[in-house]
């Protein structure tokens, strides 16, 4: 993964000129319906869905650079941005397709992280500590898996869902009834996870890591006085597609279809960045798996905005019954042959957010700068939809990049 610094800033539009970035099939303004904004294409015509807690936050109470105009026509950009608390009823869910299976996409959008993101770690349901969890799993040679800590992750705009690896099998037990009347006798094999023996340094621990017979501590025994027989618990990996909050306060981005295989390519993790500050990111892939992340914050100056780079394979990806979002990651592993549920997490980013934008095609450096000029210097960028009235009003558009593969 390379970070390199952006410095070249787009000339203003000449009188009579206005910027034009084609080929945006999704933008969500925060107007009243939530509907996208874009009126043809693919994605036309679908609404946000939203978490009970999740607020619109007008757009005078942000805080940013008031919206652009377009030259000579009077037409104000007019948005809001969107509050989301994270926790429970949190988040934004867009409809299927804004980030296809395969091939291309781009997203774009501006963000403020509210708190930090931190692991959750309890299984509700019961009231316990969930013995299985998961992770961003990576590895250099197809059989040690790791990931950073404290493991977190929720979508600023993405996809994600647990994933599996089909090679994996483990003896497991739970500390919950009737289980825990006998941890040793009571168990089932379950495909797909991993039993760990280490742990992110804040991971509340199932059982002492220390001799059998020690249970002094121990959160969970059964009805022989054993303690349960996992203190790390087991782990499960992530499939991924999008930009990620991750680890409490960095971003994640790129595309992870399959972690059992597709080891060799990490996806790009930035440093921390800075809570309560405005940040606008432009996340581009390519049809051959080159990745970049644009990103940008109120408070810098041009010359200090960064792009991340990376490769990661382009192979279809599982999508399932699942959508993109924005500020939601929570679900539960259920066991297939009991169809009980034996673990689960959320991990609902804390963010305010605005103006996504959803393309299928990867954007290039020079359409990424414009978009940052759009969200923090006022500089109006037309989607492909608005250029035709505007031409008609005599104005000339000046095409800024193409629809690249």
């Amino acid at each position: 993964m390379a970070a390199v610094s952006c410095e070249t800033r787009p000339r203003p539009a000449p009188d009579g000129h206005f910027y034009v970035i084609p080929g945006c099939l999704a933008r969500y303004d925060g107007l009243p319906g939530l509907q996208n904004a874009i009126p043809d294409g693919p994605l036309a015509g679908w609404s946000l869905g939203t978490g009970n807690h999740a607020g619109i936050l007008p757009f005078a109470r942000t805080a940013l650079p008031a919206p652009g105009v377009a030259p000579g026509a009077g037409w104000e950009r007019t948005f809001n941005a969107f509050s989301l608390p994270g926790g429970e009823g949190s988040g934004l869910l867009y409809g299927a397709g804004h980030i296809p299976a395969s091939g291309a996409f781009s997203v774009s959008c501006l963000f403020r992280l509210t708190s930090r993101l931190d692991y959750d770690y309890t299984f509700d349901d019961r009231g316990v500590l969930s013995p299985i969890r998961p992770y961003v799993l990576q590895s250099q040679d197809g059989e040690t898996f790791t990931w950073t800590c404290p493991g977190s992750l929720s979508p600023v705009v993405g996809f994600c869902q647990p994933d599996f690896h089909p090679g994996w099998s483990e003896e497991i037990t739970y500390p919950w009834a009737p289980w825990n009347e006998d941890f040793a006798r009571h168990t089932e094999t379950l495909i797909g996870i991993r039993r760990v023996t280490q742990s992110c340094p804040d991971a509340p621990l199932l059982a002492p890591d220390g001799a059998p017979e020690d249970t002094a501590g121990s959160p969970y025994r059964d009805a022989r006085g054993a303690a349960y027989p996992h203190p790390h618990g087991f782990v499960a990996g992530m499939r991924a597609a999008g930009l990620f909050v991750a680890d409490g306060d960095r971003l994640l981005a790129g595309r992870i279809t399959d972690f059992s295989t597709q080891y060799g390519f990490a996806p790009i993790l930035t440093p921390s960045i800075s809570l309560g500050v405005w940040h606008h990111a432009v996340l581009s892939f390519a049809a051959n798996g080159a990745t970049v992340l644009h990103l940008a914050a109120q408070d810098q100056s041009p010359d200090q905005w960064a792009a991340y780079e990376t490769v990661q394979p382009s192979r279809a990806m599982d999508m399932g019954q699942g959508y993109a979002a924005s500020g939601v990651n929570s679900g539960s592993f259920v066991s297939d042959r009991t169809g009980e549920r034996i673990s689960g997490f959320r991990m609902n980013g804390a963010m305010d957010m605005a103006l996504p934008r959803f393309f299928h095609h990867a954007l290039d450096a020079d359409q990424a700068r414009l978009l940052h000029f759009e969200a923090f210097f006022g500089e109006f960028v037309a989607d492909a939809f608005e250029a035709g009235p505007l031409a008609a009003l005599g104005l000339t558009p000046i095409v800024i990049g193409r629809e690249a593969s």
